[in-house]
């Protein structure tokens, strides 16, 4: 796990440290979460921008950051620097409901309304 990090970032990463106690629950923690991108039918960048709206939403540096790079090579810097500031004028009108939602869901889930989620329907997701 820790020669993978370097291999592919140069550095050894906080999560892996802490999952390398436990190899195998990542693995199935990965696998679910795999399962429910793809039966979201969630691209790359999709997901991506979902994640980095949750996590800079939450306050969440590590993972903005994390995600945010990822949003970055599947957008563009600028693009990814916007959703981790919580702007979202960057992006596409899709995308953008689906950051929008993420903020919303992290701020308040009790809160979410129709009109939310019809926001979600009218910009193809269902």
């Amino acid at each position: 796990m820790f020669d993978g990090d370097i291999e592919g970032m140069g550095y050894v990463a906080n999560v892996s440290r802490l999952w390398a106690h436990l190899p195998a629950a990542l693995n199935d923690i990965a696998d679910l979460m795999g399962r429910t991108v793809d039966a979201g039918g969630l691209s790359p960048t999709q997901r991506a921008v979902l994640v980095t709206a949750t996590a800079s939403t939450l306050g969440d540096s590590y993972c903005s950051m994390a995600w945010g790079k990822r949003l970055a090579s599947e957008t563009s810097p600028h693009v990814a620097a916007a959703v981790v500031d919580g702007e979202l004028d960057g992006l596409e009108p899709a995308e953008r409901a689906l950051a929008r939602w993420a903020q919303l869901v992290t701020r308040n889930p009790n809160a979410i309304t129709v009109d939310d989620v019809q926001a979600l329907r009218n910009a193809g997701y269902d």
